[in-house]
C-alpha cells in the first residue's frame, strides 16, 4: 500500500459504520465540558468563600465594632471625669451623647442579630438610669445642708455616684455582667466572634482552593492532551479555539488567585485592627486602617461573577475547538430506550424517603423561632431560671428565647417601647406598672390562662384594658413572702425584739443598682400595714390616703428611730451597702449587725449562712405599734405578661403557666409558686415550711407590695424619698409634699385590690 493512500485513509472520515475518531472526539468534549463545568463551580465556590464576607465586613460588621468601641469609650471617660464637688458638666453630657449615638450604629450595623439588638436596648436604658442618678448626685450636692447632726455633709452625692457607678462598672470589688460595660464587653466579644468567622481562612476554605486548583491543572491537562489529539489526527499543528481556553484559564485563573491574596490579607490586617478594642484617638485611626486595608474588596468580591461567565466562555472555547472536527464525521443516530416502569417507581421512591428524611431530621433539628423575654433576674437567679425554664422549655418546643435581665427593667423596657421593639414577654414586679401597659392596650388579655381561683386575687387582679373592658394582663411565676425580720438561729423572741431598739443592731442596704431605695420603702410600707390595716394599705396605694396623712407619717418617723436616719454613724453604711450584701455583717468576726428586714429569699444570702443560718419572726414583733396578734402579710411577685403575641410568645406564656413550670423552684431559694395546686405540696416542716403555710393559710391576710402595685413614677419618687428622708429626716415633711405632687398629678385612678384573705 503506498505513503499516499495511507494518508488519504488517516484524513478521511470513514464511508460507514462508528468512527473510533469520533468517539473519541465526543468523548474529549464530554470530559472537558464536564470539567468546565466542575472547575467553574469550584472556583467560585471558593472565591466567594473568602470574599462573600469582605462586603459585610467593611459595611456592617467593622462599623458596628468601633462604634461598641466608642460607646465603651465615652462612658469610661464620662465616669472618670465626675468630679465629686463639681456633679455633671457639659463635657459628661457629649459623652453620654457620643454612647448613645455610638449605639444607635451598632444598632443599625446589626453585627449580631437579635441578641445584639437586645442587648444595645437594655444597656440604652441603664445609661438612662445611670445618667439619672448622676444627675441625681449633682442635685443633691448643689442644695445640701449639713446632716442632721450638723458634722458632716450629707452622704447622698457620695452614695447616688455609687449607685451610679454600679450601674455603669459594677461593683469595685466585683463587677456583674449585668452592668453597662459589662454587656457592652460581651456584645463586643460576639461581634469579634463574628469577625474572626467573616475574616476566617479556615482548612474547609484551603481545601475548596486545593480542589479548585487541582480541577484548574486537571482542565489545562485535558486541553493539552485533546490539543495534541487533535493535531495528530488531523495533520493540524494548532487549534486556535483550544489555545484560546488554556490562556483564558491560566490568566484568569492568576487573577483570581491573586485578588484571594490581597483580599485575605486585608481581612487578616482588618481583623487585628479591630481586636484590639482600640480607646480614644486609637479608635479613628483602627477605622481609617481598616478602611484602608478593606479598599478595593468590592471591586474584588465582584470578581466573582467574571467566573460565572469565564465558565461558558470556557465552554465555548471547547466547543469551537472540537465540535468542527466532529462534524467531519457522519454522526451515528443513538436511540434512547425509555427507562421501565419499575425503575421509575424505584427512582421515585428513593426520592420521596430522601425528601422525608430530610424534613425530619429539619424538624428534629431546627428551631421553631423565637422569642425574647424581659425580666429582673440577672446572676445566680438568671442562671437559676435558665437551667429550671428556659433550657427545659427550648428542650421541648424548639424555640429559642433571646433572654435580657436588668435591675433596670423599668428603664429597659421604656427604651425598648421607645425603639418600637418591646419583648415579646416581659417579667416585672409590679402590677402598678402592668396596669399602665394594659389601658394603653399593650398587653395581651390571659383570661384563658389565669383564673384568681387558681392563684388567689393578691397576684392576679384584673386590669382595665384600653377598649375599658377588665381582663387578666399577668400571670404569677413567682412569689417571696415579706415582713419578716432575720435573726441569727438560737435567738428567742424577747432577744430580737430588744435588740431591734438598737439601731447599730439592723443589717441595712439601701443600694440596688437602678431600684435603689426599695429595701426603705419595704419597710415603710410594712411598718404601715402592721400598724393600721388592709383597709388602710389598700387606699394608700390607690391614692385615697394622702401621704402627709398622719398614719404615713407615723410609719416613716418609726421607721426612722428603727434605724438611726440622720446618723451618719448608721445611714453613710446604710446608704452605701448593697441590700444582697447587707447581712454580710451578720456572718462578721465579731458580727457588725444581728438583725434584717428582708423577704424570703435572704434565708440564702452569704451572710446569714456564714453566721450559721437564720430564723424569722414576723415584723409586728418588733414595730413599735404594731398589733401583737397581727397576721397581715406584704409578699411580692413576678409577674409574666404578652407585649407582644407570636405563636412563639404564646407557647412561652402557656408553658410559664403549666405545672412543670410552676413547680420548677420547689426546693430553692428563690420564691415560691403562688398556684394552689402547686404551693400544696411545699415542704411542711422547717422554715420553707413555716412560710409556704403563711402563703396558703386561710387565715392570714396577704397584701401586695405597696410600691409595686402603685404607678411606676410614684414608686420611683417614692424609693427616692427614702434615700432622702434616710440621710436627713428634718425633710420629711418636703418628702411627703413631693410625694403628693406626683401622685396628684397622675390624677384618679381606678382603684386596685391588693390584700385578699384565705
Amino acid at each position: 500500500m503506498s505513503e499516499n493512500t495511507v494518508q488519504d485513509e488517516a484524513t478521511a472520515p470513514p464511508a460507514a459504520g462508528p468512527s473510533g475518531t469520533l468517539r473519541e472526539l465526543t468523548r474529549r468534549r464530554l470530559v472537558l465540558l464536564a470539567t468546565v463545568v466542575l472547575t467553574t463551580l469550584a472556583l467560585f465556590h471558593a472565591y466567594r468563600g473568602v470574599h462573600s464576607d469582605a462586603v459585610p465586613l467593611q459595611r456592617y460588621s467593622a462599623p458596628g465594632v468601633l462604634a461598641v468601641d466608642t460607646a465603651m469609650d465615652a462612658l469610661t471617660k464620662a465616669q472618670e471625669g465626675l468630679a465629686p464637688d463639681e456633679g455633671t458638666t457639659s463635657d459628661f453630657h457629649t459623652r453620654i451623647s457620643v454612647a448613645h449615638q455610638s449605639l444607635a450604629r451598632a444598632a443599625a450595623a446589626d453585627v449580631t442579630g437579635l441578641s445584639g439588638r437586645q442587648t444595645i436596648q437594655t444597656v440604652t436604658g441603664l445609661i438612662a438610669t445611670y445618667s439619672g442618678w448622676i444627675e441625681d448626685a449633682q442635685a443633691e450636692s448643689a442644695g445640701s445642708q449639713p446632716s442632721a447632726a450638723g458634722k458632716e455633709p450629707s452622704p447622698l452625692p457620695a452614695a447616688f455616684q455609687d449607685y451610679a457607678g454600679s450601674v455603669l462598672q459594677g461593683d469595685a470589688d466585683s463587677p456583674t455582667d449585668a452592668s453597662v460595660i459589662e454587656r457592652l464587653k460581651a456584645l463586643q466579644s460576639e461581634q469579634q466572634k463574628v469577625v474572626r468567622e467573616q475574616t476566617d481562612f479556615g482548612p474547609l476554605l484551603w481545601l475548596e482552593w486545593g480542589v479548585a486548583l487541582a480541577l484548574v491543572l486537571g482542565l489545562l491537562v485535558l486541553l493539552a492532551e485533546a490539543h495534541r489529539f487533535s493535531g495528530a489526527r488531523f495533520r493540524r499543528q494548532w487549534n486556535p479555539a483550544l489555545l484560546g481556553a488554556a490562556v483564558l484559564l491560566v490568566a484568569g485563573t492568576a487573577v483570581l488567585v491573586v485578588f484571594t491574596v490581597l483580599t485575605h490579607s486585608g481581612l487578616a490586617d482588618a481583623r487585628a485592627a479591630l481586636a484590639t478594642s482600640p480607646t480614644g484617638d486609637g479608635i479613628p485611626r483602627a477605622g481609617a486602617e481598616v478602611s484602608r486595608r478593606l479598599a478595593g474588596t468590592g471591586f474584588r468580591a465582584a470578581a466573582a461573577y467574571w467566573i460565572l461567565a469565564g465558565g461558558p466562555l470556557l465552554a465555548a472555547f471547547v466547543v469551537l475547538g472540537l465540535q468542527p472536527r466532529i462534524n467531519e464525521y457522519r454522526l451515528k443516530v443513538v436511540v434512547l430506550r425509555r427507562p421501565r416502569p419499575r425503575s421509575l417507581g424505584v427512582l421515585a421512591l428513593c426520592l420521596v424517603v430522601l425528601a422525608g428524611g430530610g424534613a425530619v431530621v429539619v424538624q428534629a433539628t431546627g428551631w421553631n423561632g423565637s422569642v425574647t423575654l424581659l425580666a429582673n433576674w440577672t446572676g445566680g437567679e438568671q442562671e437559676e431560671f435558665q437551667r429550671l425554664v428556659i433550657d427545659k422549655f427550648e428542650h421541648k418546643y424548639r424555640i429559642h428565647v433571646v433572654y435580657q435581665g436588668s435591675s433596670a427593667e423599668s428603664q429597659v423596657l421604656a427604651a425598648d417601647v421607645e425603639f418600637g421593639t418591646p419583648p415579646d414577654v416581659a417579667v416585672l414586679p409590679g402590677p402598678g406598672e402592668l396596669a399602665g401597659f394594659a389601658a394603653k392596650g399593650m398587653l395581651t388579655p390571659l383570661d384563658d390562662l389565669v383564673r384568681e381561683a387558681d392563684f388567689g386575687s393578691t397576684w392576679v387582679t384584673p386590669a382595665i384594658g384600653a377598649d375599658g373592658t377588665t381582663h387578666a394582663y399577668w400571670l404569677p411565676i413567682k412569689t417571696d413572702l415579706k415582713s419578716m425580720v432575720w435573726h441569727p438561729q438560737g435567738q428567742d423572741d424577747t432577744e430580737v425584739e430588744k435588740a431591734a431598739r438598737q439601731p447599730g443592731a439592723w443589717c441595712l442596704g439601701m443600694g440596688s443598682d437602678a431600684t435603689s431605695g426599695w429595701p426603705g420603702s419595704d419597710w415603710i410600707e410594712d411598718i404601715l400595714l402592721q400598724q393600721t390595716d388592709q383597709d388602710t394599705y389598700t387606699q394608700w396605694v390607690n391614692g385615697e390616703v394622702h401621704w402627709k396623712d398622719d398614719r404615713v407619717r407615723t410609719a416613716w418617723q418609726t421607721w426612722g428611730k428603727l434605724v438611726g436616719a440622720g446618723d451618719p454613724r448608721y445611714t453613710v453604711r446604710a446608704l452605701k451597702t448593697n441590700f444582697g450584701d447587707a447581712a454580710e455583717g451578720a456572718g462578721s468576726k465579731p458580727p457588725t449587725c444581728g438583725l434584717e428586714h428582708q423577704s424570703s429569699f435572704a434565708r440564702g444570702s452569704v451572710g446569714w449562712r456564714e453566721a450559721g443560718g437564720a430564723a424569722y419572726v414576723h415584723s409586728a414583733k418588733v414595730i413599735p405599734g404594731a398589733s401583737a396578734d397581727s397576721n397581715r402579710w406584704e409578699v411580692s411577685g413576678d409577674l409574666a405578661a404578652v407585649l407582644h403575641s407570636t405563636p412563639q410568645s404564646r407557647k412561652l406564656i402557656g408553658y410559664l403557666a403549666s405545672d412543670e413550670a410552676q413547680r420548677a423552684r420547689i426546693g430553692t431559694q428563690t420564691g415560691f409558686s403562688v398556684e394552689h395546686t402547686v404551693l400544696a405540696d411545699y415542704p411542711d416542716t422547717g422554715v420553707i415550711g413555716e412560710m409556704a403555710d403563711t402563703l396558703r393559710s386561710p387565715g392570714a391576710v396577704r397584701c401586695y407590695d405597696a410600691s409595686d402595685a402603685m404607678p411606676p413614677q410614684v414608686r420611683d419618687a417614692f424609693a427616692l424619698a427614702v434615700l432622702r428622708y434616710l440621710a436627713d429626716p428634718t425633710t420629711l415633711d418636703r418628702q411627703l409634699a413631693e410625694l403628693d405632687r406626683v401622685t396628684d398629678t397622675l390624677g384618679k385612678r381606678a382603684p386596685t385590690s391588693v390584700c385578699s384573705q384565705g
